[in-house]
């Protein structure tokens, strides 16, 4: 079992690829949406878990100060590849996880998208650093997976005894089970998110949750804006959030 950086770290040049069909196009400009509300607010931001760089180039583009923190060279060489504008080229590059950085009061805005947060290995420390790092009234944003979206989809498969481990333990492997490369991911209810964050001293300000009614057919490109807006129409009804693939946060230190 790798760590999950270390994964990554083995896919970086195929990753972008992985993450550009239908269902993970509307997921993208859900969150789009979600952070243009916050964006005009705040003038530094640390994109936490930065990948191949999706959300890095977007903070840059819309003027902010931006801190890419990632644990996996391979991905961050992905990201700089992209980078030739010359306010792109202002990015600070930090390798690092979220448990071994050190930033004090630094950022208005720490985006962890991408399940950061179900991927570290110490999530208490994490979120120690995470809180550290912001300044007083910094908001804390970012995904992480659905416990009950994948018991759903682990009942369609008849895995009983998965469930009952996850009932257990909430946590699951992912990633190429083929290649004997997999990493572990914690699955989170909307309540016990909001009660991690509120333990590392944040005050939750929504969960909602991100692709409802998907996996969507590719044929369905068509309809790609009636998607989204049915989407986030129903992404903060109480009764679907659990349901969905990721839950989406918003937290202020």
């Amino acid at each position: 079992m790798a760590k999950s950086y270390e994964f990554y770290e083995q896919i970086a040049k195929k990753y972008d690829e992985m993450y550009e069909d239908i269902t993970w196009n509307v997921h993208h400009e859900i969150i789009r949406r979600i952070l243009e509300m916050v964006v005009a607010e705040h003038s530094s931001v640390m994109d936490l878990g930065a990948g191949t760089g999706r959300w890095t180039i977007y903070f840059a583009k819309a003027g902010m100060e931006v801190t890419a923190v990632e644990p996996s060279k391979a991905m961050i060489d992905v990201m700089k590849e992209k980078i030739s504008d010359d306010p792109l080229k202002k990015i600070n590059f930090v390798q690092s996880t979220a448990e071994d950085m050190n930033f004090s009061d630094k950022f208005d805005l720490v985006n962890a998208q991408g399940d950061v947060l179900s991927y570290l290995d110490d999530p208490d420390e994490g979120l120690k650093r995470i809180h550290k790092a912001l300044k007083n009234g910094g908001i804390f944003a970012g995904t992480v997976d659905s416990k009950y979206f994948f018991i759903k989809d682990l009942s369609r498969r008849g895995e009983f005894k998965q469930i009952d481990a996850i009932e257990r333990n909430p946590v699951i492997f992912i990633g190429d089970p083929a290649e004997k490369r997999t990493f572990k991911t914690r699955l989170f209810t909307s309540k016990t998110l909001s009660k991690i964050l509120e333990d590392h001293k944040f005050k939750v300000l929504e969960i909602s949750g991100i692709i409802l009614f998907g996996p969507y057919e590719e044929s369905l490109h068509s309809k790609f804006n009636e998607i989204v807006e049915n989407e986030m129409k129903y992404m903060k009804d109480p009764l679907l959030v659990d349901q969905a693939m990721h839950l989406h946060f918003m937290a202020k230190k």
